[in-house]
Protein backbone atom coordinates (compact mmCIF):
# COMPACT_ATOMS: atom_id res chain seq x y z
CA UNK A 1 0.00 0.00 0.00
CA UNK A 2 2.99 2.46 0.46
CA UNK A 3 3.72 2.33 -3.09
CA UNK A 4 0.32 2.46 -4.00
CA UNK A 5 0.04 5.83 -2.02
CA UNK A 6 3.80 7.35 -3.20
CA UNK A 7 2.49 7.06 -6.61
CA UNK A 8 -0.75 9.05 -6.06
CA UNK A 9 1.11 11.47 -4.52
CA UNK A 10 3.64 11.76 -7.67
CA UNK A 11 0.89 12.24 -9.56
CA UNK A 12 -1.20 14.95 -7.50
CA UNK A 13 2.27 16.57 -7.52
CA UNK A 14 2.58 16.07 -10.82
CA UNK A 15 -0.64 18.51 -11.11
CA UNK A 16 0.19 20.41 -8.39
CA UNK A 17 3.40 21.83 -9.46
CA UNK A 18 2.16 22.60 -13.47
CA UNK A 19 -0.40 24.80 -12.15
CA UNK A 20 1.72 26.36 -8.95
CA UNK A 21 4.34 27.52 -11.86
CA UNK A 22 1.50 29.45 -13.82
CA UNK A 23 0.06 30.84 -10.49
CA UNK A 24 3.25 32.66 -9.78
CA UNK A 25 2.42 35.20 -12.87
CA UNK A 26 -0.97 36.10 -10.95
CA UNK A 27 0.62 35.99 -6.81
CA UNK A 28 3.39 36.02 -4.81
CA UNK A 29 4.16 32.98 -3.41
CA UNK A 30 2.58 33.44 0.73
CA UNK A 31 -0.80 33.86 -1.11
CA UNK A 32 -0.29 30.51 -3.47
CA UNK A 33 0.21 29.02 -0.17
CA UNK A 34 -2.29 30.42 2.17
CA UNK A 35 -5.27 28.46 -0.33
CA UNK A 36 -2.40 25.73 0.54
CA UNK A 37 -3.26 26.40 3.97
CA UNK A 38 -7.21 26.68 3.15
CA UNK A 39 -7.51 23.52 1.58
CA UNK A 40 -5.22 21.67 4.29
CA UNK A 41 -8.10 22.66 6.72
CA UNK A 42 -10.77 21.45 4.45
CA UNK A 43 -9.51 18.00 3.69
CA UNK A 44 -6.43 16.96 6.01
CA UNK A 45 -8.88 17.57 9.42
CA UNK A 46 -11.96 15.61 7.65
CA UNK A 47 -9.23 12.99 6.79
CA UNK A 48 -8.08 12.72 9.67
CA UNK A 49 -10.97 11.88 11.53
CA UNK A 50 -12.14 9.54 8.93
CA UNK A 51 -9.88 6.83 9.28
CA UNK A 52 -9.01 7.44 13.34
CA UNK A 53 -7.18 10.23 14.70
CA UNK A 54 -6.17 9.78 17.91
CA UNK A 55 -6.41 13.21 19.78
CA UNK A 56 -3.45 11.65 22.40
CA UNK A 57 -1.11 11.93 19.60
CA UNK A 58 -1.60 15.49 18.75
CA UNK A 59 0.54 17.23 21.16
CA UNK A 60 2.95 14.88 20.39
CA UNK A 61 3.32 15.05 16.84
CA UNK A 62 2.62 19.04 16.69
CA UNK A 63 6.49 20.72 16.86
CA UNK A 64 7.66 17.95 13.66
CA UNK A 65 4.29 18.63 11.86
CA UNK A 66 5.28 22.58 12.37
CA UNK A 67 9.13 21.89 10.97
CA UNK A 68 7.49 19.82 8.58
CA UNK A 69 5.14 23.01 7.33
CA UNK A 70 7.65 25.18 7.24
CA UNK A 71 10.47 23.42 5.50
CA UNK A 72 8.88 21.22 3.47
CA UNK A 73 5.76 23.77 2.77
CA UNK A 74 6.17 27.33 2.99
CA UNK A 75 9.89 27.23 2.22
CA UNK A 76 9.13 24.77 -0.82
CA UNK A 77 6.60 27.48 -2.00
CA UNK A 78 8.81 30.73 -1.64
CA UNK A 79 12.15 28.27 -3.50
CA UNK A 80 9.68 27.50 -6.40
CA UNK A 81 9.08 31.34 -7.02
CA UNK A 82 12.94 31.83 -7.43
CA UNK A 83 14.53 32.70 -10.22
CA UNK A 84 14.07 30.39 -13.35
CA UNK A 85 11.76 27.26 -12.64
CA UNK A 86 13.44 24.65 -14.89
CA UNK A 87 16.52 25.15 -12.79
CA UNK A 88 15.42 24.96 -9.70
CA UNK A 89 12.81 22.73 -10.49
CA UNK A 90 14.97 20.06 -12.02
CA UNK A 91 17.80 20.14 -9.10
CA UNK A 92 14.59 20.34 -6.46
CA UNK A 93 13.89 16.69 -8.06
CA UNK A 94 16.79 15.15 -6.50
CA UNK A 95 15.79 15.45 -2.41
CA UNK A 96 14.68 11.69 -2.56
CA UNK A 97 18.85 11.86 -1.82
CA UNK A 98 19.10 13.89 0.98
CA UNK A 99 16.05 11.94 2.55
CA UNK A 100 18.26 8.70 2.12
CA UNK A 101 20.87 9.98 3.70
CA UNK A 102 18.87 11.28 6.38
CA UNK A 103 17.08 8.38 6.58
CA UNK A 104 20.21 6.61 7.14
CA UNK A 105 21.37 8.96 9.99
CA UNK A 106 18.56 9.33 11.42
CA UNK A 107 16.37 6.53 11.15
CA UNK A 108 18.92 3.65 10.49
CA UNK A 109 17.31 3.09 7.49
CA UNK A 110 19.04 0.97 5.46
CA UNK A 111 18.36 -0.98 1.86
CA UNK A 112 19.12 -4.30 0.24
CA UNK A 113 21.46 -4.03 -2.70
CA UNK A 114 18.47 -5.08 -5.01
CA UNK A 115 16.53 -1.99 -3.56
CA UNK A 116 19.10 0.22 -3.96
CA UNK A 117 19.35 -0.55 -7.61
CA UNK A 118 15.69 0.61 -8.37
CA UNK A 119 15.84 3.83 -6.16
CA UNK A 120 19.13 4.66 -8.08
CA UNK A 121 17.18 4.23 -11.47
CA UNK A 122 13.54 5.77 -10.06
CA UNK A 123 16.08 9.20 -8.91
CA UNK A 124 18.37 9.05 -12.03
CA UNK A 125 15.02 9.03 -14.07
CA UNK A 126 13.61 11.48 -12.22
CA UNK A 127 16.48 14.15 -12.71
CA UNK A 128 16.23 13.63 -16.53
CA UNK A 129 12.56 13.46 -16.92
CA UNK A 130 12.68 17.20 -15.14
CA UNK A 131 15.97 18.58 -17.60
CA UNK A 132 14.87 21.80 -19.46
CA UNK A 133 14.84 21.53 -23.11
CA UNK A 134 16.13 24.69 -23.55
CA UNK A 135 17.86 26.47 -20.99
CA UNK A 136 20.93 29.23 -21.47
CA UNK A 137 24.35 29.61 -20.40
CA UNK A 138 23.50 32.96 -18.20
CA UNK A 139 20.55 31.04 -16.68
CA UNK A 140 22.71 28.53 -15.53
CA UNK A 141 25.72 31.19 -14.36
CA UNK A 142 23.22 32.71 -11.74
CA UNK A 143 24.17 30.50 -8.93
CA UNK A 144 21.52 31.78 -6.22
CA UNK A 145 18.85 29.05 -8.14
CA UNK A 146 20.82 26.02 -7.94
CA UNK A 147 21.80 27.28 -3.86
CA UNK A 148 18.26 28.15 -3.14
CA UNK A 149 17.01 24.68 -5.01
CA UNK A 150 20.04 22.47 -3.13
CA UNK A 151 18.79 24.21 -0.28
CA UNK A 152 15.19 23.20 -0.63
CA UNK A 153 16.20 19.84 -1.18
CA UNK A 154 18.27 19.21 1.68
CA UNK A 155 15.57 21.00 4.09
CA UNK A 156 12.58 18.81 2.56
CA UNK A 157 14.93 15.60 2.96
CA UNK A 158 15.60 16.66 6.52
CA UNK A 159 11.59 17.26 7.38
CA UNK A 160 10.69 14.15 5.37
CA UNK A 161 13.21 11.89 7.36
CA UNK A 162 12.40 13.91 10.82
CA UNK A 163 8.79 13.75 10.03
CA UNK A 164 8.74 10.07 9.41
CA UNK A 165 10.34 8.90 12.79
CA UNK A 166 7.24 11.13 14.67
CA UNK A 167 4.18 9.07 12.01
CA UNK A 168 6.00 5.76 12.89
CA UNK A 169 5.54 6.55 16.97
CA UNK A 170 1.49 7.84 16.26
CA UNK A 171 -0.06 8.06 12.72
CA UNK A 172 -0.58 9.50 9.39
CA UNK A 173 -3.46 10.49 10.74
CA UNK A 174 -2.21 12.60 13.45
CA UNK A 175 0.24 13.93 11.22
CA UNK A 176 -2.38 16.11 8.60
CA UNK A 177 -4.16 16.98 11.39
CA UNK A 178 -1.09 18.36 13.17
CA UNK A 179 0.15 19.71 9.95
CA UNK A 180 -3.36 21.38 9.20
CA UNK A 181 -3.48 23.48 12.69
CA UNK A 182 0.29 24.92 11.85
CA UNK A 183 -0.32 25.76 8.42
CA UNK A 184 -2.26 28.51 9.79
CA UNK A 185 0.18 30.69 11.46
CA UNK A 186 2.83 29.89 9.11
CA UNK A 187 0.41 31.11 6.12
CA UNK A 188 -0.47 33.84 8.35
CA UNK A 189 3.37 35.12 9.05
CA UNK A 190 4.14 34.17 5.60
CA UNK A 191 1.63 36.81 3.62
CA UNK A 192 2.61 39.62 6.63
CA UNK A 193 6.46 38.51 5.86
CA UNK A 194 5.54 39.27 2.09
CA UNK A 195 2.89 42.23 2.83
CA UNK A 196 0.34 40.98 1.40
CA UNK A 197 -2.93 42.34 2.44
CA UNK A 198 -6.55 40.45 2.81
CA UNK A 199 -7.99 42.05 -0.20
CA UNK A 200 -5.88 40.26 -2.91
CA UNK A 201 -7.19 36.95 -1.31
CA UNK A 202 -10.54 38.30 -1.03
CA UNK A 203 -10.11 39.53 -4.72
CA UNK A 204 -9.02 36.09 -5.82
CA UNK A 205 -12.16 34.03 -4.61
CA UNK A 206 -14.34 36.44 -6.59
CA UNK A 207 -12.35 35.86 -9.09
CA UNK A 208 -11.91 32.16 -9.92
CA UNK A 209 -11.37 32.06 -13.42
CA UNK A 210 -8.61 34.21 -13.43
CA UNK A 211 -6.57 32.91 -10.33
CA UNK A 212 -7.71 29.11 -10.78
CA UNK A 213 -4.46 27.96 -11.33
CA UNK A 214 -3.06 29.25 -7.69
CA UNK A 215 -6.31 27.39 -6.02
CA UNK A 216 -6.06 24.29 -8.38
CA UNK A 217 -2.04 23.49 -7.85
CA UNK A 218 -2.87 24.26 -3.74
CA UNK A 219 -5.65 21.09 -4.14
CA UNK A 220 -3.88 19.05 -5.73
CA UNK A 221 -0.47 19.76 -3.83
CA UNK A 222 -2.86 18.77 -0.55
CA UNK A 223 -4.26 15.96 -2.32
CA UNK A 224 -0.43 15.06 -2.82
CA UNK A 225 0.75 15.56 0.28
CA UNK A 226 -1.94 13.22 1.84
CA UNK A 227 -0.53 10.21 -0.25
CA UNK A 228 3.08 11.26 0.96
CA UNK A 229 2.34 10.95 4.74
CA UNK A 230 0.30 7.59 4.04
CA UNK A 231 3.23 6.46 1.88
CA UNK A 232 5.41 7.20 4.97
CA UNK A 233 3.11 5.73 6.89
CA UNK A 234 3.38 2.04 5.21
CA UNK A 235 7.21 2.29 3.88
CA UNK A 236 10.26 3.11 4.28
CA UNK A 237 11.32 6.54 3.88
CA UNK A 238 14.24 5.51 1.56
CA UNK A 239 11.35 3.91 -0.74
CA UNK A 240 8.67 6.28 -0.32
CA UNK A 241 10.69 9.57 -0.87
CA UNK A 242 12.04 8.10 -4.67
CA UNK A 243 8.43 7.60 -5.55
CA UNK A 244 6.65 10.49 -4.71
CA UNK A 245 9.56 12.26 -6.44
CA UNK A 246 8.93 10.62 -9.67
CA UNK A 247 6.46 13.39 -10.26
CA UNK A 248 8.38 15.24 -13.39
CA UNK A 249 7.51 11.82 -15.22
CA UNK A 250 3.78 12.02 -14.81
CA UNK A 251 4.40 15.54 -15.97
CA UNK A 252 6.12 14.14 -19.28
CA UNK A 253 2.67 12.04 -19.34
CA UNK A 254 0.49 14.67 -18.80
CA UNK A 255 2.45 16.69 -21.51
CA UNK A 256 1.50 14.32 -24.19
CA UNK A 257 -1.96 13.71 -23.24
CA UNK A 258 -3.23 17.28 -22.17
CA UNK A 259 -1.07 19.52 -24.16
CA UNK A 260 -0.04 17.14 -27.15
CA UNK A 261 3.87 17.81 -26.72
CA UNK A 262 6.55 15.16 -28.24
CA UNK A 263 8.60 14.27 -25.59
CA UNK A 264 12.34 14.38 -26.27
CA UNK A 265 14.55 11.48 -25.85
CA UNK A 266 16.40 12.38 -22.16
CA UNK A 267 12.35 12.90 -21.59
CA UNK A 268 11.86 9.29 -22.42
CA UNK A 269 14.93 7.39 -20.88
CA UNK A 270 13.80 9.40 -17.61
CA UNK A 271 10.63 8.23 -18.03
CA UNK A 272 11.91 4.18 -18.57
CA UNK A 273 13.92 4.82 -16.09
CA UNK A 274 11.32 6.01 -13.60
CA UNK A 275 8.90 2.91 -14.44
CA UNK A 276 11.65 0.41 -14.12
CA UNK A 277 12.36 1.76 -11.00
CA UNK A 278 8.62 1.52 -9.40
CA UNK A 279 8.27 -1.67 -10.93
CA UNK A 280 11.16 -3.10 -9.13
CA UNK A 281 11.01 -1.32 -6.10
CA UNK A 282 7.26 -2.47 -6.13
CA UNK A 283 8.05 -6.60 -6.76
CA UNK A 284 11.98 -7.44 -6.93
CA UNK A 285 13.31 -4.77 -4.35
CA UNK A 286 11.93 -6.28 -1.25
Amino acid sequence: MGIFFALFASLAFAIAYTFLKRSYKEFPPSVAFFFDMLFGLLIWIPFSLMIGFDFSDLSKVLIYALISGILSEAFIFYILSKGEISITGTIFASYPVYTILFAMLILGERLSLLHWLFVIMTIVGTLLASLPRKISRQEWRKKTYILWAIAGATAVGLSDSISKGIIDQSSAAAFLFALALVQVPISLIYLRLEKEKASTIIKALKKWRVYKYAIIGSLFNVLGLVGLWLAFENTLASIASPLTAAYPGFMVILAVVWLKEKPSKLEWLGLILIMLGVVGIGRWGK
